[in-house]
């Protein structure tokens, strides 16, 4: 499933159109700026030739051979290197700038023009006066106008990355605290255990949000209510089933001690009694798992060497009905947390899986080390590695003596396990047989 950040699209909604505004507002500034800078020195250049020619005019046409000096270095600005002027009298030079000696017998067209002289970008203007042929001819350095034009947009630039950057931290901010209901309702269903199906309750939710938590609690009434149901027809099916079960085995042992002399009867009814157990334990095993997915394991301090304990004295008092060996080696007061009803659950399945495909005359090793190690053995055929990691799904069977059984056992003793946070491993054990290992955490 595709994910995305709602903080990072409300960002990025309301970030990228404000930028996107700045950019073209500051493109706007540079074109307006360009123009209004670009008017404005043209007409400077206009005002200087005029003035120029008014002051010069009058000595020009007075006296032919009228010459002026070159500019007083000592009064020049630093400014001045991008001016020039030339003033000419029927073709012949009568002054001019010290910026515009370097421009030799380069001469500029009437009117404004762009012209590329020595490497540099200047702006010339002419002005021809054709009743006395005077020309007077001024220059301006481009450099001077893309400074100024820097400058100007300098200033609006570095204000305009501040505001960016203030904008961005304020809807980073703003859309946290807006999306911090929803990170509580997230942080509260997360921390939920499988069991807990109560409203979800926020004291201010925003509007938009409150139809989808509105859902998600009438989804989970929904969900309570069908566990309720289910729960129900476990306890209803237990007494159910049971109970014709009972009657049934019952019944044929009465039959078995009626017909104990006629051996052809009672290998039938011998047969009907064992199958009669597998539907007992079955029944049994699909209640424990029913029970067991629909309920919270309450968890306390358990004796987890006491239960084990117990559970080898209850597979060791079943020896009359088989040749076993059960060998023990419980290391005492090893407490863990959990749940004793079903941990007993779970080890017996395990014992009994042990009992049932180990070989002819069984063997059963259960030890239990102090930091929580426990190992119950068998000396049964084992299983490949294929049926390691299949032997633990529903009603899944590695069956290789012929033994009959559910297919449950393991599979409760898994969920189980996963209920407490431990793991069960299967391992090969030498010569033969299987070692099933759990690893406690000890309290």
């Amino acid at each position: 499933m595709k994910q995305y950040s709602l903080r990072n699209r409300l960002i990025s909604w309301i970030g990228i159109p404000i930028i996107a505004a700045i950019i073209c507002a500051l493109i706007a500034s540079y074109i307006v700026t360009k123009h209004e800078i670009e008017e404005v020195y043209d007409a400077q250049l206009v005002h200087s030739a005029k003035v120029l020619l008014q002051l010069t005019e009058h000595e020009i046409t007075e006296d032919e051979d009228f010459r002026v000096g070159l500019e007083n270095e000592d009064l020049q600005h630093r400014y001045e290197r991008n001016i020039g002027f030339r003033i000419w009298h029927h073709n012949v030079l009568i002054t001019q700038s010290n910026n515009s000696m370097h421009f030799d017998k380069f001469e500029a067209p009437p009117g404004f023009s762009d012209q590329h002289v020595n490497h540099q970008d200047w702006r010339f203007f002419v002005y021809l006066s054709a009743e006395n042929g005077i020309k007077i001819e001024v220059s301006e350095r481009y450099e001077i106008r893309y400074e100024l034009i820097f400058e100007l947009l300098t200033s609006l630039i570095i204000p305009a990355f501040g505001l960016i950057l203030c904008i961005f931290i304020i809807v980073y901010f703003g859309a946290k605290q807006v999306l911090k209901p929803v990170v509580g309702i997230s942080d509260d269903v997360d921390s939920r255990n499988s069991g807990d199906l109560s409203p979800i309750i926020a004291n201010k939710l925003p509007q938009e949000i409150a139809p989808l938590i509105q859902a998600l609690n009438r989804l989970l009434k929904r969900i309570e209510d069908s566990f309720k149901r289910e729960r129900e027809f476990t306890d209803h099916a237990a007494h159910e089933l049971r109970t014709p079960l009972a009657a049934m085995k019952t019944q044929t042992q009465v039959l078995m001690k009626k017909y104990s002399n006629k051996k052809d009867n009672r290998a039938g009814l011998e047969n009907l009694s064992a199958s009669i157990d597998r539907a007992t334990h079955l029944v049994e095993q699909l209640l424990s798992l029913a029970r067991l997915q629909h309920e919270e394991l309450p968890k306390e301090r358990t004796d987890l060497s006491a239960c084990l304990r117990a559970l080898a004295a209850a597979a060791g008092s079943q020896k009359d009905q088989g040749n076993f060996d059960i060998q023990t080696d419980i290391a005492p007061d090893i407490y863990v947390m959990g749940d004793h009803d079903s941990i007993s659950i779970m080890l017996g399945n395990i014992i009994d899986n042990a009992l049932k495909y180990a070989s002819d005359k069984p063997v059963i090793n259960i030890t239990l080390s102090s930091d929580g190690l426990l190992n119950i053995i068998d000396n049964g055929p084992g299983l490949s590695d294929e049926d390691k990691s299949s032997v633990f799904n529903r009603f899944v069977r590695a069956d290789k003596s012929g033994k009959t059984g559910s297919g449950l056992g393991l599979s409760i003793a898994q969920w189980i396990a996963e209920a407490h946070n431990i793991q069960i491993k299967l391992h090969d054990n030498k010569p033969s047989g299987l070692n099933v290992e759990i690893l406690w955490r000890t309290i």
